[in-house]
C-alpha cells in the first residue's frame, strides 16, 4: 500500500515510517527536509499523487509562543484538500490528548470531547481547533482521528519527546523535582505501541476515533519505576504549587541562556499541575490494540538511552 506520512522525520513519525516499511508498505515522507511543507499547498502535489492512505502527524510542538495557526490549522487544511484532490482512501489524522482538557478523576473516552474555551497555550488551542476543522470534513473524506497520550521512548529529542528529556535530567541531577509531590496522574504510552496502533487503523472502520494510550500512573509512580529500572540513586523533591511555578520562571531563564528547549514554562505550569487520564478500551476492543506496561516501556527506553549516551 502506498502511504504518505507527514511529519515523518519527527519523534512519532520516524517510528511509524520505519514500521510501515518493515511491514512492506511504500511510505513516502512529507518533510521540509525534502522540500515539502504542509504550510505551502503546492509542495504537497507530488508526494500525494497515488496515495492510498495518509498519516497526518506534522504539527508545531513547542512550549514557547510560535506560529501555531500556520502549521496546525492552515497546514491541516492543506493536507485535507490534498487528500480530497487525490482521492485518498483513508486519512489517519493524529490529533492530541490535550484537546480533551484535564481529566480530573475520570479517564477521558473518545465520546467525551468537551466544548472548550480555556486553553493552556497555542499548541493546545490550535490542536483543538484542528480537531473541530477535521470534524467538518468527515463527510468529504474517509477519516479516522487518533489521540496518542503522553508518548515516551526511543527517538529524536524533540519537544514532543518531553518525557525522555525529563528522565535524562532526573538521571543527571540524581534529583526529581515533583510538582505536588508527584500526585498528578497522567497516561503514559510507549512509542512503539502508538505506531502499532496507527498501523492497525489501516483496517479500522472509517469514521471511528481512537485514544492510543498506556497506563494511568502518577508522576511519583513514574519516578519510582524509572528509579527501579535504572538502578540509580535519585531523590524525589516534592514542590508545592508556588515553588513549582517559581521554578518555571527559572527554567524559562536558564533555557534561554543555555539554548535548550524548556520542559515547563510559567505559561504551561498549570498543564503540569493537571491530571491527564485516558482509556484505550475502544482501541483495544476494535483494533486489538495492546500496550507495554510502564515498567516495560521504561526499561526499553533506558537501555536505548544508554546506547545513545543519554544516560
Amino acid at each position: 500500500m502506498k502511504c504518505v506520512v507527514t511529519g515523518g522525520t519527527g519523534f512519532l513519525g520516524s517510528c511509524l515510517t520505519r514500521r510501515l516499511q518493515e511491514a512492506g508498505h511504500e511510505a513516502t515522507v512529507v518533510s521540509r527536509k525534502k522540500g515539502h511543507d504542509i504550510r505551502q499547498a503546492e509542495t504537497l502535489k507530488e508526494p500525494f499523487k497515488g496515495a492510498e492512505t495518509v498519516f497526518h502527524l506534522a504539527a508545531l510542538v513547542q512550549s514557547r509562543p510560535g506560529p501555531f495557526e500556520k502549521t496546525n490549522l492552515e497546514g491541516l487544511e492543506n493536507v485535507l484538500r490534498a487528500c480530497e484532490e487525490n482521492g485518498v482512501q483513508r486519512l489517519v489524522n493524529v490529533s492530541s490528548f490535550t484537546i480533551f482538557g484535564p481529566s480530573a478523576d475520570n479517564p477521558h473516552h473518545e465520546s467525551e470531547i468537551p466544548r472548550r474555551r480555556h486553553f493552556f497555550h497555542g499548541y493546545d488551542e490550535t490542536k483543538y481547533q484542528g480537531y473541530r476543522l477535521a470534524e467538518k470534513w468527515r463527510s468529504r473524506l474517509p477519516m479516522n482521528i487518533v489521540f496518542p497520550t503522553v508518548i515516551f521512548g526511543p527517538g529524536p529529542l524533540t519537544e514532543g519527546n518531553i518525557l525522555v528529556r525529563l528522565l535524562q535530567r532526573w538521571k543527571k541531577l540524581r534529583l526529581a523535582a515533583l510538582q505536588r509531590g508527584g500526585s498528578m496522574v497522567w497516561n503514559f504510552v510507549f512509542i512503539e505501541d502508538v505506531a502499532e496502533g496507527l498501523m492497525r487503523c489501516l483496517d479500522a472502520p472509517v469514521g471511528e476515533d481512537y485514544i492510543l494510550g498506556g497506563e494511568n500512573r502518577s508522576i511519583r509512580e513514574l519516578f519510582e519505576a524509572f528509579r527501579q529500572v535504572s538502578g540509580c540513586r535519585m531523590l524525589p523533591l516534592g514542590l508545592p504549587d508556588r515553588l513549582f511555578r517559581a521554578g518555571a520562571y527559572l527554567e524559562d531563564l536558564t533555557s534561554r541562556l543555555g539554548g535548550f528547549p524548556p520542559l515547563v514554562l510559567p505559561s504551561t505550569a498549570d498543564f503540569f499541575l493537571s491530571d491527564w487520564q485516558f482509556s484505550s478500551k475502544k482501541a483495544t476492543q476494535q483494533l486489538g490494540y495492546r500496550h507495554h506496561s510502564l515498567a516495560e516501556g521504561l526499561a526499553k527506553t533506558y537501555r536505548w538511552m544508554g546506547r545513545q549516551g543519554l544516560a
